[in-house]
């Protein structure tokens, strides 16, 4: 069982890293912008962070691929452990922005998702699957065993992946409409119109 979820906290890591890493690298002014709303870093380290959190991204998938596939548990569990640290500070930068008043966009995605707390709470999911993949892999557990076990892991962390990334755009609160919605009037028609 140790295995099944090392390799699910795994692979889920895994693919949020990705999608963030190309979301970042598709629309590039997002995550900038995002940032710059928030108004929690100066001005000139702006681009920067923005920079150094789109190639932490890619460089933790790399590692974490390149680990997985030479079955190197200490280099694994080590990356793991790295990527737990980066969602555990967008957690807590997210928090930190909600907490002071700044909302604006989320940036973490090529959707635009207002900040809120299901953006903080994302993060925290993300930085506890690490946390769980790193120090089960730095343990005893083997790496799944056989072509199903395999599946099985790859299968899971496909749907977990996806549903935990859209949380926040699946429950942020739509705008209300502009103008009201037209009505309907039921119109009665004695002796069934003839």
């Amino acid at each position: 069982m140790t295995s099944l979820l090392t390799a699910v906290a795994t692979g889920v890591t895994l693919l949020a890293l990705l999608a963030g890493c190309a979301g970042h690298v598709t629309r590039p002014r997002l995550l900038p912008e995002a940032l710059a709303a928030h108004r929690l870093l100066p001005p000139r380290a702006v681009a920067p962070a923005a920079h150094a959190v789109t190639a932490a991204e890619g460089l933790l998938a790399l590692a974490l691929g390149g680990a997985l596939l030479a079955g190197q548990r200490a280099a694994l569990a080590g990356a793991l452990g790295v990527a737990a640290l980066l969602f555990a500070g967008y957690a807590g930068y997210t928090r930190r922005a909600l907490a002071t008043g700044r909302g604006g966009p989320c940036g973490c995605s090529r959707a635009e998702v207002p900040l809120s707390g299901w953006v903080v709470g994302r993060a925290a999911a993300f930085a506890g699957l690490a946390a769980l993949g790193a120090g089960l892999a730095a343990g005893p557990a083997a790496p799944p065993e056989g072509a199903a076990e395999w599946a099985t892991a790859a299968l899971a962390a496909a749907s977990l992946a996806p549903l935990l990334w859209s949380l926040p755009a699946a429950l942020a609160q739509p705008a209300a409409p502009q103008r009201p919605l037209p009505s309907f009037a039921v119109v009665s028609v004695p002796n069934g119109g003839r």
